[in-house]
């Protein structure tokens, strides 16, 4: 198989970092695009990775997800630079906490969305022709979120959120990542769940390590075309293999 391409966004932090650092460890043999909304973050990033021994080829593309002229800029440097994309993933995210007296409702709301689905919804519309154009296996992976599976939530299988807008942005991101699927048919959409992972993101308060949170992204992204149906997926425990969740 021909070294492929493999753009991951907010991937200088976080468990994009750690999405990054996972797949790169597995198949080094793969060229890598490190998304940072500056390239003096991404930059400081692949340092961080170089020191842990990745060999793979890593480059950054400046990118920030709440930007259209970002993203448009973005897909011009990939298509000029490197000629192509076979995977996108779409991982850059926010969560604003919600003032006790709801004064920042509005904005928690307008400003998540803008970046977790608008900014996805770019990203994919923006890519997908030079993805379908350059690649045999086209792939997106959106990273998701357990919270949102809407029967997981309801059955009270999962705590109240502590962050609702969050939340609910995920619940559409998977309505995003399915509404996809039905009109691309020549490209594969994923949304991953990568479970409840320690990062800045949550203070360090998740049970997970973000590396054991990558896996399922990995196993999306790298397994052999036609393994995983369009679906909502997460890699528990010691699984080798991605199981579905439930929408």
């Amino acid at each position: 198989m021909s070294p492929r391409t493999i753009l991951v966004t907010g991937a200088n932090r976080g468990i994009g970092y750690s999405i990054l650092q996972a797949l790169a460890t597995r198949s080094p043999s793969d060229h890598f695009l490190l998304g940072a909304r500056t390239t003096k973050n991404g930059n400081s990033a692949i340092e961080e990775l170089r020191t842990l021994g990745l060999q793979a080829e890593i480059d950054v593309v400046e990118l920030d997800v709440a930007s259209e002229s970002s993203i448009k800029a973005a897909e011009e440097y990939v298509r000029t630079k490197f000629g192509g994309l076979d995977v996108l993933v779409n991982n850059a995210g926010i969560a604003i906490l919600e003032e006790a007296d709801h004064s920042n409702l509005s904005k928690s709301y307008a400003e998540t969305f803008n970046t977790n689905i608008t900014g996805v919804a770019l990203m994919m519309s923006t890519f997908l022709c030079l993805m379908k154009e350059t690649s045999q296996d086209p792939r997106i992976i959106n990273v998701s979120s357990a919270r949102a599976s809407l029967q997981l939530s309801s059955t009270g299988n999962l705590p109240p959120s502590r962050v609702i807008s969050y939340s609910v942005s995920k619940t559409a991101l998977n309505a995003l990542t399915v509404e996809y699927a039905k009109a691309e048919p020549d490209a594969r959409f994923y949304a991953a769940s990568p479970g409840h992972c320690k990062t800045a993101f949550n203070g360090f308060k998740g049970t997970k390590d973000p590396l054991d949170g990558a896996k399922v992204v990995v196993e999306l992204a790298l397994a052999e075309k036609g393994k995983y149906a369009n679906g909502f997926w997460q890699l528990e425990g010691d699984d080798k293999e991605a199981s579905l969740v439930p929408w």
